[in-house]
């Protein structure tokens, strides 16, 4: 698995977007097709789309650099990044056939894939805007777009969550993992 990392590292970033979007692609077909899942292809959609997410995540957790010391200690920079990796699995599973019962609303007669798809395309140039604005503004600002386009309204919440989800990713991978996110090219001609 150690060369699959090294191998999975040297990608660009860009054979991920094309992997996730053939495997949401995919999926599209599978839930359009089946008549049981098509009412609910929205609320499916948007699951599948992060679990694809936690998928890459995992993988890539085997292209980090473990020191010897760290893995002398047991916690590495691997470790909470597949420890949210196994809690996504129930959850997902959890939701997934939460999603499927009958008494669950199907999505909305307009076609709540579109929002599916509409997120999707939003992590694609939140990840497209890593390297010029950095891993945390660009974070926060899809979470903001997210929450908007899903009708939060509450600024207190608009602004709050994705600031408190900057600061925490902070303190875990900078403070915590010593794993430096991206800055972005716009904060590195400023240092």
């Amino acid at each position: 698995m150690e060369a699959f990392g090294k191998w999975l590292g040297g990608l660009h970033f860009m054979w991920f977007i094309a992997a996730g979007l053939l495997i949401m692609a995919v999926l599209f077909v599978i839930f359009r097709s089946n008549a049981k899942t098509r009412p609910k292809m929205g609320q499916l959609l948007t699951l599948s789309g992060m679990c694809v997410m936690t998928l890459f995540f995992y993988l890539l957790t085997w292209s980090l650099r473990v020191s010897k010391m760290a893995q002398e200690s047991g916690c590495t920079a691997r470790t909470i990044p597949r420890l949210w990796c196994v809690l996504m699995v129930p959850a997902a599973l959890g939701a997934f056939f939460a999603i499927l019962k009958e008494d669950n609303k199907p999505d909305k007669p307009y076609g709540q894939w579109t929002l599916a798809l509409g997120v999707a395309a939003g992590a694609i140039f939140s990840v497209v805007l890593f390297q010029y604005v950095g891993y945390y503004i660009s974070s926060a600002l899809f979470i903001f777009a997210v929450m908007w386009v899903m009708e939060e309204r509450n600024w207190k919440m608009l602004i709050g969550t994705p600031v408190c989800w900057v600061v925490f990713t902070y303190f875990v991978f900078d403070q915590f993992l010593y794993i430096s996110l991206p800055i972005g090219a716009l904060f590195e001609m400023l240092l």
